[in-house]
């Protein structure tokens, strides 16, 4: 069977009025479904409409002759912040439709609210929850109604199949690097040879704002000798220079982790990466081990600077603990970029400034701000929080304060500044 994997096109760096960055990172999900597929026999083709800039009216161009088509609304790295506004996405779909029924939508999406995703669609069926398994079922049965975590409509009925239980994630293959261009990827603070790891899914936290959805219950891990292959081909197969371990927690499981660090010692690879972690979870040992292994920057999911809303929020940590993780990235010698959250029940205009004065004295490489979203599926939505619009003027203003100080400038080379002064500007024009 011919299939063909899509991730459409979106506006870059941000849609309009949203806070979620288009970032031009390689579908990872889809490469996970393409290895399966071909293991089984199947021809796979991923068609990256957003690395290759191909917008929705362009797209019936290059998805003629395939007997099936999945497209995904948010591969894995939009699990987490998915798009709310998913015009680009419902375009490319509607296109496609011209040419072919057999279409299938995978994604948070169609996750949360199946029967309306069909509605807005017309495709044949949306998986639900991790599409791997799935896929792979619906490309060896077209019985619908005996496959796992689908929705679909029969003489216009709505059916929904029991879900499906979360992978094991050791039964995955060697991602499909073979179908993304490396070269068409980066992450403007690491470079472009570019490409997504994933050591983990899931998460055993329990944080209010938090959309788990698309992970499942728990924590489920590859082994370390699965990663290090993944590494090792992505590296010395197709050149990758760059990575993003894009885990939620990546020292959710520090063995495994001590494992592929050593890994990276020993083969000395010209290989940047960075990863995503819990404040709390980092110690100097770690720290050290993996600025070696060639760990440039850390994504620190901080969110407050005031206790009470850290407390609110089911963090799970202090602000000492956060103060503490900063600091011993600056003495290792990693960078970090904080994520803050602001939005929250009770927030007063004086918490917000208190807040960035803490942010201003944690002083991280890097700062990502947002307004808090009640994603459906999480604790918060349940909670019907509403943020105020002044929350977007807050962040423009905080934005440009923090970058623009004399103290952060003067810290920093000419060429990091012009990097820098690229993140924030498109965010800004965005609020």
């Amino acid at each position: 069977m011919n299939i063909l994997l899509v991730k459409p096109y979106w506006l870059y760096p941000y849609t309009k009025s949203e806070h979620t960055y288009n970032r031009i990172w390689p579908p990872l999900s889809l490469a996970n479904c393409a290895a399966l597929l071909e293991n089984k026999g199947h021809k796979a083709k991923i068609l990256d409409a957003h690395a290759q800039r191909i917008k929705a009216y362009k797209i019936t161009n290059y998805v003629k002759g395939y007997d099936k088509i999945f497209v995904t609304s948010s591969s894995l790295d939009r699990w987490q912040c998915p798009n709310i506004d998913i015009t680009p996405f419902l375009e490319a779909v509607k296109y496609m439709r011209e040419l072919t029924n057999e279409i299938y939508i995978i994604g948070y999406h169609g996750t949360v609210e199946p029967e309306k995703i069909l509605d807005l669609t017309g495709a044949k069926a949306v998986i639900r929850g991790e599409p791997e398994s799935t896929v792979l079922d619906i490309c060896q049965n077209d019985d619908l109604s005996k496959i796992k975590g689908v929705s679909f409509k029969n003489n216009n009925t709505f059916i929904s199949n029991i879900d499906r239980a979360p992978i094991d994630l050791k039964t995955l293959s060697i991602p499909a690097f073979h179908l993304l261009n490396t070269k068409k990827y980066f992450y403007e603070i690491l470079g472009r040879n570019f490409t997504l790891f994933e050591i983990s899914r899931g998460c055993n936290y329990q944080c209010k704002f938090c959309n788990k959805i698309m992970y499942g219950r728990g924590l489920r891990t590859k082994s370390a000798e699965q990663i290090i292959e993944e590494v090792k081909i992505a590296i010395e197969r197709y050149n990758v220079t760059a990575g993003y371990f894009i885990d939620l927690n990546f020292l959710s499981n520090k063995k495994i982790v001590n494992q592929v660090c050593e890994f990276f010692i020993k083969k000395r690879y010209n290989f940047k990466w960075c990863c995503q972690t819990r404040p709390d979870s980092l110690d100097m040992g770690i720290l050290k081990k993996m600025k070696k292994a060639g760990c440039r920057l850390i994504h620190l999911g901080v969110e407050s600077g005031l206790q009470e809303f850290l407390d609110y929020l089911g963090k799970n940590i202090t602000i000492e603990e956060i103060k503490e993780s900063v600091r011993v990235c600056k003495q290792v010698g990693i960078k970090t970029l904080a994520f803050f959250l602001f939005g929250l029940p009770g927030e007063t205009g004086e918490d917000r400034e208190k807040i960035f004065g803490f942010i201003k004295r944690l002083n991280t490489d890097y700062l990502s701000l947002h307004k808090i979203f009640p994603y459906k599926g999480t604790n918060v939505f349940q909670n019907n929080i509403n943020p105020d619009a002044d929350i977007d003027k807050f962040i423009r203003r905080s934005f440009l304060k923090y970058y623009l100080r004399p103290s952060y400038l003067c810290k920093s080379k000419p060429s990091a500044i012009l990097d820098k002064f690229k993140l924030f500007w498109a965010r800004i024009r965005t609020l």
